[in-house]
């Protein structure tokens, strides 16, 4: 072979190598664009761009903003416990001014050398970066968010190099994040009471199914407080519907501000709500349920925002608990127990605390 031929099969020889290198590196953008638009879920989508992004395309540091001034995407993710390795790392806007002061409108993909003073709020201060892609995410000609990857390689992240790729995927992104927001809180409505905006009796029923099964399987207390508003028709009879239900919103913002982030509420029905208790032992929701009847008995409700006439009212409260005794074992017969132990508060005279032993 001569010299010349020689010369020419190997310059083929690379450019096959470069092109079956091309080829493997669509495929799999092409998978990872698929699986974002595959994702059943906004906790799903979230994975796939902290965790998988940053695995399978080998990155330092991969973090999202997301621009949350209603606190939507915060409020959807509440039944999620988020992984430890995203804090610092999914972060949440309230304008779209402290989203990202390094972007200047219009907003464009920004690639660059990491510089400490501009980039290290966006990686938890780490040090270790050589380059970074600022990505703004853009839906709808709004800006929803910023994904910001980041890389110990020096020459990974070059102004004007692959910036065509990026910013196809960060519209894939921004698309999937605008759905997935939208999925979700279609999802919401049909699990949230829309008189309170608390979870309804739906979503507590296949919730306490769930907890009671964690609890069993670790081995914990798993407590449950029925909660009744005392004579709550009184109410509705003396000043009309629109008042017990202020009544209503009320009691429900002063149960939520009491809770834990890990206790979960509901409105069961009427003017009746439940909480259960994550990892919770009688003596301990037997003080949290004491604290809401009492804080309940000395507020002072308005019946309407343009009457200043309040109303004081009391509630009962049942406990029942699941816990290494054994009398209770199943989720429906947790909350069986504390109906009961609140019809055994309300015959007793109301206002008070009862528990099932």
């Amino acid at each position: 072979m001569s010299s010349q031929t020689e010369f020419l099969q190997n310059k083929l020889d690379a450019l096959l190598t470069i092109a079956s290198h091309n080829e493997q590196k669509q495929t799999h953008f092409q998978e990872y664009e698929l699986s974002l638009l595959n994702s059943s879920g906004l906790f799903e989508l979230l994975t796939i761009l902290l965790d998988d992004h940053q695995t399978q395309f080998q990155l330092t540091e991969v973090a999202l903003i997301l621009l949350d001034p209603e606190y939507e995407f915060q409020r959807l993710l509440d039944s999620h416990t988020l992984p430890s390795s995203w804090q610092d790392r999914l972060l949440f806007a309230d304008s779209e001014q402290s989203l990202h002061q390094g972007y200047k409108v219009p907003y464009r993909t920004r690639l660059s050398e990491y510089i400490p003073q501009q980039h290290q709020a966006l990686f938890s201060n780490n040090n270790t970066l050589r380059s970074v892609a600022i990505l703004p995410l853009i839906r709808q000609h709004k800006i929803i968010g910023s994904l910001n990857l980041g890389s110990r390689q020096v020459d990974r992240f070059q102004s004007g190099i692959g910036t065509q790729f990026l910013q196809h995927l960060t519209a894939v992104i921004s698309a999937c994040l605008d759905n997935a927001r939208l999925q979700e809180s279609i999802k919401q409505l049909g699990l949230r009471d829309p008189l309170t905006g608390v979870n309804n009796r739906r979503f507590f029923d296949q919730r306490i199914i769930e907890e009671t099964a964690l609890a069993q399987r670790n081995n914990t207390s798993l407590s449950c407080l029925f909660i009744d508003l005392d004579h709550f028709k009184s109410i509705n009879d003396k000043h009309g519907h629109q008042a017990g239900d202020n009544v209503l919103k009320q009691a429900a913002k002063i149960f939520t501000d009491i809770m834990r982030t890990s206790d979960i509420l509901a409105r069961y029905g009427g003017e009746e709500f439940v909480i259960l208790l994550t990892n919770t032992p009688l003596q301990t929701a037997y003080d949290i349920a004491e604290r809401i009847r009492k804080i309940i008995a000395s507020y002072d409700f308005k019946i309407s925002s343009s009457h200043s006439l309040t109303l004081n009212i009391t509630l009962s409260i049942g406990i029942a608990v699941l816990d290494d005794s054994k009398l209770i074992t199943t989720s429906q017969r947790l909350i069986k127990a504390a109906d009961e132990a609140v019809y055994d508060a309300k015959i007793s005279g109301r206002n008070r605390v009862h528990y099932t032993i």
